[in-house]
């Protein structure tokens, strides 16, 4: 989707692809979606009717879906500026739109999630499942509030699969440098919780339930005799909450 003159770039710069915050970081951003693709699938097969995942940026889940997912409604949640960039990548590509995929351009600086959710279709009376991936760190914590209380208006056992920052006093860490990184070109990390932290805040909006993703499952579903040297995040924060 990115195009040739991405792939070559990233070919080219291959060695420094291969530090370890890179490899951290590539580890952590295969495994969260992974992971909320084996729970959405196992939520589809219990009924789930929608997908929408939250600042869908360049994910491709919709256009390589398997055939479990074809029954389900897929809202594709972005900035307008960033839904264009990628509906533009996607006709460069060749690359066609399933017809159960839609997009819903939200601006949170002109509406809410749940204005923009309504106005572009989305029915808050069909059980749901929400991702949010790589992106609550920006967020304040009214803001990361009001989402997740957007989430809680819709149906008994809707999910929503989310990923946080957790507080990291090595400045060394590959989280730290990613931090820093970010910091950089003006979109410094916000919000940071541990996983307790996240647990009662759950609890206090009103989730009946909430699990979280350990080093020692994930090493056990996705990591366990692997050879491509890819290893497990230091700290995998990523927890699957229901309504």
């Amino acid at each position: 989707m990115l195009g040739g003159d991405v792939e070559a770039q990233i070919r080219a710069r291959a060695d420094g692809l291969q530090t370890p915050a890179m490899r951290a970081l590539r580890s952590h951003v295969v495994l969260r979606s992974r992971f909320a693709e084996d729970a959405l699938m196992d939520a589809a097969a219990d009924g789930v009717e929608q997908y929408v995942p939250l600042g869908a940026g360049l994910d491709t889940f919709a256009y390589r879906q398997p055939p479990w997912a074809h029954r389900l409604t897929i809202i594709e949640v972005d900035h307008p500026v960033s839904q264009a960039a990628k509906r533009a990548a996607l006709a460069a590509a060749g690359i066609e739109i399933p017809p159960n995929v839609r997009f819903a351009d939200v601006d949170f600086e002109r509406e809410t999630l749940a204005h923009g959710l309504a106005r572009c279709g989305v029915d808050t009376a069909k059980r749901t499942f929400f991702s949010w991936l790589g992106v609550t760190m920006y967020l304040t914590r009214d803001a990361i509030e009001a989402t997740l209380r957007t989430v809680l208006s819709f149906p008994k056992r809707s999910e929503i699969v989310f990923t946080f920052a957790q507080p990291n006093p090595d400045t060394a860490s590959a989280a730290s440098k990613l931090a820093e990184g970010a910091a950089s070109v003006g979109e410094p990390w916000i919000s940071y919780f541990t996983p307790e932290e996240v647990a009662a805040m759950l609890r206090s909006l009103g989730f009946s339930d909430a699990s979280f993703l350990s080093s020692e499952e994930a090493v056990r579903r996705y990591y366990a005799n692997r050879t491509d040297g890819l290893a497990v995040p230091r700290r995998v924060s990523i927890v699957n909450a229901s309504v």
